[in-house]
């Protein structure tokens, strides 16, 4: 098959949807297929890959004081669209959160191949602002009616997918790269000093509940002076976390700012616990699974997509959301057993296998087949091509209102 990937986002940049993306073509390409990916242009990178299309712009710019960024081909660059797709006549166009504004929606529009979109995010808020919600909305269901198959990483989007879609959607989840995390990975030898380190890394906000793994570290401290907390990540909680521990003069805390993905391993290697206190909003937990490749035991919050990688004996790990104490007592348990945490991690070792990219490429080559075969009985659906045409009207609507709102980044 000759496949594209539509990433809506900088595919120059790191992030979830942008590795899945990566990652699943490296796996469809082993397998003899013909793969490309189409991301939009970002301004001051020019790559020269045959594998690799951009179209549009990656854009940002200011609605209500809230930074947004949105992918959209104006003016000129919108007219290569058709043409590229009719050149390259792709079997299947893969969709990745397919209602972010407004690129996939604009190849969609122009789309004569089967058609299958995969809904990462819990819902629109994880990834469009509040802000242009009243934008969105109404056109949230015309997208997903224009797909010909329908893929969820978890239960969790599929709570708001119905809201607009009632036919079939397939739980795939997100897959990782066995071979990458694994015990094999080198430790940092800073750290293998005796201590138990507790392990942290994602985004630095509010959402992601560090400020609650600082206070039940704070309370674990004072038990248990033997033990470390290493974070790693940015974000607007930043300097909310230093202050914390200067406020409480928190000892054994390493702050290291991003760290880049090549170093995960070797810090899941060095870490003897991984703890994830993210609070809402996460619809699968790419990270837990790659702490259980890895074979350290995870202590994260009972959020609903965490609720869906840590099953069984995982799920005695998690804690009720903003439960300081609830949290502490499992890193408690842990930092004192090292039986118990060898025993938690062979379970997540043998548990992450289902997430290898060899198990998640056999599913989605499945909703291909049956993408195409819907895409020869829709061929001349005309609820379709009204769907398109709506959608055709709504980015022509959202072109008008950010003509001369955004900058390029």
């Amino acid at each position: 098959m000759k496949i594209a990937q539509v990433c809506p986002y900088n595919i120059f940049r790191s992030g979830g949807v942008q590795a899945h993306i990566r990652n699943l073509a490296k796996e469809l390409r082993g397998r003899g297929h013909e793969v490309k990916i189409i991301a939009p242009k970002v301004e001051g990178v020019s790559e020269r890959n045959k594998d690799l299309i951009l179209l549009g712009n990656c854009s940002e710019f200011r609605i209500n004081r809230t930074q947004i960024e949105i992918s959209i081909a104006m003016g000129q660059t919108k007219n290569p669209i058709k043409d590229i797709l009719k050149k390259e006549n792709f079997d299947i166009l893969h969709f990745h959160e397919p209602w972010a504004p407004a690129l996939s929606m604009q190849i969609l529009c122009e789309s004569e191949s089967g058609n299958v979109g995969t809904f990462h995010s819990a819902s629109p808020d994880t990834f469009v602002a509040r802000s242009i919600e009243a934008l969105f909305m109404p056109i949230a269901k015309y997208v997903v009616n224009a797909l010909d198959a329908v893929i969820a990483v978890s239960e969790v989007p599929t709570k708001f997918i119905r809201e607009f879609y009632k036919g079939s959607i397939e739980i795939i989840p997100n897959g990782i790269d066995l071979e990458m995390f694994n015990k094999r990975s080198e430790p940092f030898s800073r750290y293998l000093d005796g201590k138990i380190n507790i392990f942290f890394i994602g985004r630095l906000d509010k959402r992601k509940g560090v400020i609650y793994l600082l206070k039940a570290f704070r309370r674990l401290k004072k038990k248990n002076d033997n033990v470390r907390l290493i974070i790693g990540g940015k974000g607007e909680e930043l300097k909310k976390v230093k202050r914390y521990c200067r406020k409480y003069r928190l000892e054994d805390v390493e702050i290291l700012g991003y760290i880049k993905e090549e170093d995960k391993p070797r810090f899941f290697s060095t870490c003897d616990i991984f703890c994830s206190p993210a609070l809402y909003g996460e619809s699968f937990g790419i990270v837990l699974v790659e702490a259980m490749a890895s074979g350290k035991p995870v202590v994260a919050y009972a959020n609903s997509g965490y609720k869906s990688v840590l099953k069984g004996r995982g799920a005695l790990l998690l804690v009720e959301p903003k439960d300081v104490k609830g949290l502490m007592e499992k890193l408690e348990i842990l930092a004192q057993d090292e039986m118990l945490r060898d025993f938690m991690g062979e379970w997540g070792i043998m548990e992450s296998k289902k997430y290898s990219w060899k198990n998640i490429c056999n599913q989605v080559l499945e909703v291909y087949e049956k993408a195409l075969e819907r895409k020869k009985q829709d061929v001349r659906d005309k609820a379709k091509l009204n769907i398109k045409d709506t959608l055709r009207r709504w980015y022509d609507k959202l072109n008008g209102k950010l003509s001369g709102k955004y900058h390029q980044i």
